[in-house]
């Protein structure tokens, strides 16, 4: 039997999945694909409204999805977006919206090793990256030509494009827009239901693990899994763990406490210790506990 390599699952080592018993899962982007061009401007049009509040000169800039791509570093001490190799070495860079030459990559560069250990630099490592590095880039143009007044470096407008996206993705206009046209962003995938479903039936412990609140992820998992499951099963019969507003990637290095959902309507919380129980929805906590 030929397998896609599209659909096929990967790992960057050899993998026994005899010997693991638990399996965690994100939500966006990993459970649940987005048409991401649609997706990504409309959540680049919502941060650009948030940004002309400020008075920035932004209402006629565009959302471009070719400009920029996952794995570029953001250099926030030159404004420069940069694709580097596997040892560091930049190979191509743009300043703002304007591609460098080699000799001026080679002046900027040369010497330097691209560590994003260092808070001189930004990885755009996800999805969501795409309309945080289209507006850095068109933002450090208008800085350069003196139109942002009262921006005194590339670090700030990093900082300012990154709140208003953070604000854009946490508030409720994306989400309800999301929720109520799911044909215009999400990808439906019945294959990722059968994938779990396998994994299920093989014994595994299955875990969603979300940076989303309960309500959203909620929806989300009903619309795009509940669809595709045997009758009268839910998606929750498949994750016997479910934490929500987990926010990753602090959930992997902090020592926040877990909450329980004991209200699910209106998600209230309850400070939880202890083992997590099978069925509960949790709030927050950190990997260390789980």
């Amino acid at each position: 039997m030929t397998t896609d390599p599209v659909r096929g699952i990967f790992t960057n080592r050899t993998l026994n999945l005899r010997s693991i018993k638990a399996i965690g899962y994100d939500m966006d982007y990993t459970l649940i694909h987005y048409r991401t061009d649609d997706l990504e401007k409309r959540a680049y049009e919502i941060t650009r409204e948030r940004l002309s509040r400020r008075d920035w000169p932004v209402d006629d800039l565009v959302f471009d999805p070719s400009s920029v791509v996952r794995g570029l570093a953001v250099d926030l001490e030159l404004g420069n977006l940069v694709k580097a190799t596997r040892f560091g070495y930049v190979i191509r860079a743009s300043h703002g919206t304007r591609m460098l030459s080699y000799e001026e990559v080679r002046k900027a560069y040369a010497g330097t090793l691209i560590d994003l250990s260092e808070s001189r630099y930004e990885f755009m490592n996800t999805l969501y990256s795409l309309s945080e590095g289209n507006l850095f880039a068109q933002l450090v143009d208008r800085y350069d030509a003196g139109q942002l007044p009262g921006v005194r470096s590339y670090y700030e407008i990093a900082e300012a494009v990154q709140t208003a996206l953070d604000r854009t993705h946490v508030e409720g206009t994306l989400k309800a827009e999301i929720h109520a046209n799911p044909d215009r962003y999400v990808v439906p995938d019945p294959e990722v239901v059968r994938a779990l479903l396998d994994q299920q039936h093989a014994g595994k412990h299955l875990m969603l693990i979300t940076n989303a609140d309960w309500e959203f992820a909620d929806k989300m998992m009903q619309l795009a899994f509940d669809p595709y499951l045997p009758r009268d099963m839910t998606w929750r019969e498949l994750f016997p763990t479910i934490i929500v507003s987990s926010g990753k990637p602090g959930f992997f290095a902090h020592d926040h406490h877990f909450y329980r959902v004991v209200d699910e309507e209106n998600a209230l919380l309850k400070p939880h210790r202890g083992k997590l129980e099978d069925g509960s929805v949790y709030y927050g906590g950190n990997a260390t506990i789980l």
